[in-house]
């Protein structure tokens, strides 16, 4: 549960129908906050008082406590030039948006927290990235994505405190990661991609929540954070955990050029490289994680 020491806080939120995003607005509504959330759905209309939908940021006074912005259109595709320039332009625009709002505002918000993901760093089978660590020299679309979105978004920094959001794989219930591979492993077709021994970061669902309250209830926390387990796991572990967990064997994997052929460039960035990411941040800042190992992680789903 997400506890603002601060309460009857007005958040505006973006990308809130989405699996991190709603969760978290289920969570500040339990604590009694009062959420705008921007979508793109016309006339949706919440049962909540608390919560209320807009499909445009000149609907309603700009005047929020906390501003989090996860909008974006989905990633993981078949990466065509016209589906990139989507994805791009998704998050790009939102956030120019919301930025300039922020920037031209006498009443800027305590706190502007903006997605982000760990692709900003690249890819390695060697490098532990942490949030103070360069990005590789690689010229990957991931890459350029989050490095934009974040400088869009720093822009607004002598206004109110920014926080970026480097996330992981996200591991939870109803979504993700599990929702998406759900359905091969329960058949007894899942496997590992490729070799499976890429190294693939993660987090838990519920960590996600933690952080976020870490970040609300902590001043001094700003700039980027690495949203991930402190214990990373290879394609090869996650598959077997996966299967098991459905009772089902793990004979089944797909070739590297079979997954080249199905995903393009977005099978070679996301699923066939290597990212060990390190939380350090939230380790330094006392966050002490739920679910450190991938198989009690998955246990719990």
């Amino acid at each position: 549960m997400i506890k603002l020491l601060q309460k009857n806080c007005k958040f505006l939120i973006t990308g809130a129908t989405g699996f991190i995003g709603s969760r978290l607005c289920r969570e500040l509504l339990q604590d009694g906050h009062r959420i705008v959330a921007l979508t793109r759905q016309k006339n949706k209309i919440s049962s909540d008082k608390n919560l209320k939908y807009i499909n445009d940021l000149d609907e309603e006074n700009f005047d929020y406590d906390v501003v989090i912005n996860l909008a974006g259109a989905p990633i993981s595709v078949y990466w065509t030039a016209k589906n990139r320039e989507e994805i791009y332009q998704s998050r790009i625009k939102i956030t120019q948006k919301i930025t300039q709002k922020i920037i031209d505002t006498q009443n800027p918000p305590k706190l502007f927290i903006s997605g982000s993901a760990i692709g900003f760093y690249g890819t390695s089978n060697s490098i532990i990235f942490s949030e103070n660590s360069q990005p590789t020299k690689q010229n990957l679309f991931s890459q350029k994505l989050c490095k934009d979105w974040e400088e869009i978004v720093l822009n607004a920094q002598n206004k109110t405190r920014i926080v970026l959001l480097r996330t992981s794989v996200v591991v939870g219930e109803g979504g993700g990661i599990i929702k998406k591979l759900s359905m091969p492993f329960k058949f007894g077709f899942g496997g590992n991609i490729g070799d499976g021994r890429q190294i693939m970061s993660w987090i838990h669902l519920d960590d996600v929540m933690g952080i976020f309250n870490l970040i609300v209830n902590n001043n001094s926390l700003r700039g980027a954070i690495n949203l991930a387990s402190p214990s990373p796991c290879t394609n090869r572990e996650f598959s077997q955990i996966l299967a098991k967990k459905f009772s089902r064997p793990c004979f089944f994997h797909m070739p590297k050029f079979l997954v080249k052929i199905l995903f393009g460039k977005m099978g070679e960035e996301l699923l066939l490289s290597s990212q060990k990411v390190a939380p350090h941040k939230a380790i330094e800042n006392d966050y002490d994680f739920k679910f450190v190992e991938i198989a009690k992680a998955i246990e719990a789903i």
